[in-house]
């Protein structure tokens, strides 16, 4: 049996996306809504955006896992040494839990702030604060955390490329 050299392209395409959605909606979160007034005439829509952006990140996620334990995954870099093997598995679950975590807290923000109802049956309107609720600010420490994985995930890809040089980033291409 050969030895995946790189990730299958359902595998690449869905941490792209994921990639993408994540950095989309922690920016639209922490740079545009939280800043935004509720009164605003676009905060519904770019709230509603906000949401099934995130329920597609949790999908996306999910499925991204199932084809991680049900598929062959290329095997760790030769030379890579036991401490930064499991320092990048650890990362790697990290990523994994804290973009669930996040999610679900979101859902619960959601659900705590009765968001359901003025998102899709447009009754009532939102709240004028969204920190009196503890899940707004479980949603945020999950989501920095999240963030600060995805750095520490991103310094060692280019770690990888740039300093060992042992074309880690052509796994996770498109090209073969």
């Amino acid at each position: 049996m050969t030895e995946l050299k790189r990730y299958s392209t359902t595998m690449v395409v869905l941490h792209w996306l994921i990639a993408i959605f994540i950095l989309g909606a922690i920016f639209m979160g922490a740079f545009i809504l939280d800043e935004m007034d509720s009164e605003h005439p676009q905060k519904i829509i770019l709230l509603k955006l906000h949401v099934i952006v995130g329920i597609g990140i949790l999908v996306l996620t999910l499925m991204r896992l199932y084809k991680r334990f049900t598929t062959p995954q290329p095997a760790p870099l030769a030379g890579s040494g036991f401490l930064m093997e499991k320092f990048a598995t650890g990362i790697h679950y990290l990523l994994y839990l804290f973009t669930v975590l996040t999610v679900l807290a979101g859902i619960t923000l959601a659900i705590s702030a009765n968001l359901q109802v003025v998102l899709l049956d447009h009754i009532g309107q939102l709240p004028r604060d969204y920190e009196e609720f503890l899940a707004h600010e479980v949603h945020e420490v999950f989501a920095e955390l999240l963030l600060l994985t995805i750095l520490l995930h991103v310094a060692g890809a280019l770690y990888h490329q740039f300093i060992l040089k042992d074309g880690l980033l052509s796994r996770m291409s498109l090209r073969k």
